[in-house]
């Protein structure tokens, strides 16, 4: 099969599954979905088009699954991926390039960037590197395009804050938000934006699901709930991404696991 007609019948397929709204499908009646084979790197997000199409985030892997887990697309990356979301046929990634270089820590050459990918094939289109010393951990795209990106704890910021930034759809810095009183591991590892309000997913013990309206980001509610390798919402349910490392292959696997119903305690006032 020529690579043409392999892109034109991937392109095809994501656009027939792209045709339902996000978030107004179903996701399988099962409880959980283990992502076919293993990887150098472990689960940041997932992302899920409300077809039959789902996108997962390793740190050295991007991939594009079926809803049974069954790989159709697989990129290797450089940099360290972290949050993820499709908008009209274009994967869009948070990156940290480097995660690995600085010891986890904000240096003065780290730039937030975000790497936008063909959806379909995964071909990588775009790397947008803004002039922002901060580390990108999350993504989350607004409806009026617009990207909400969540930063790993710099060191200019106090041990009990957290940083995003918005940008324009133009990738332009619009503004810069510091959170309070938000005593976290890392930074804002997943964002996910759903009915006018942002979900900001955290290591803290059990983990720290902090809620914020979406046009004022001020706080509204905040939950002991772990989504911090992925987090989605099918209109049921919440599903939260899992890995772990196998320690003699020093690989990761990966799933998605059906957390709830998006009605419960855990998500509501």
């Amino acid at each position: 099969m020529s690579d043409f007609l392999y892109v034109a019948m991937a392109v095809l397929a994501l656009a027939a599954s792209s045709a339902v709204k996000c978030h107004a499908g179903r996701m399988p009646d099962a409880d959980r979905i283990e992502l076919e084979g293993d990887y150098a790197g472990h689960l940041q997000d997932v992302w899920w088009d409300g077809g039959t199409n789902l996108w997962w985030a390793h740190t050295r892997q991007i991939l594009r699954t079926d809803l049974a887990g069954k790989v159709v697309a697989r990129a290797d990356v450089d940099g360290h991926n972290a949050g993820c979301e499709v908008r009209d046929g274009v994967l869009y990634v948070a990156v940290c390039p480097m995660q690995d270089t600085t010891g986890g820590k904000t240096t003065p050459e780290c730039r937030l960037q975000v790497n936008d990918y063909d959806a379909a094939t995964l071909a990588l289109k775009t790397k947008h590197v803004l002039p922002v010393n901060d580390r990108a951990g999350s993504l989350a795209i607004l409806p009026d395009g617009s990207f909400v990106v969540g930063c790993l704890r710099p060191q200019d910021i106090s041990p009990t804050q957290v940083r995003l930034h918005l940008l324009s759809s133009d990738f332009q810095l619009v503004k810069s938000v510091v959170l309070d009183d938000i005593k976290v591991k890392l930074g804002i590892e997943t964002i996910k934006y759903r009915d006018g309000e942002l979900f900001l997913s955290m290591y803290k013990d059990k983990g720290l699901l902090v809620v914020l309206d979406a046009e004022t980001f001020r706080e509204k509610r905040r939950h002991a709930f772990n989504g911090t390798t992925g987090l989605l919402f099918d209109g049921r349910f919440a599903w939260c991404g899992q890995t772990s490392r196998n320690p003699d292959t020093k690989k990761y696997s990966s799933c998605l696991v059906r957390s709830g119903k998006i009605d419960d305690v855990s998500l509501q006032e």
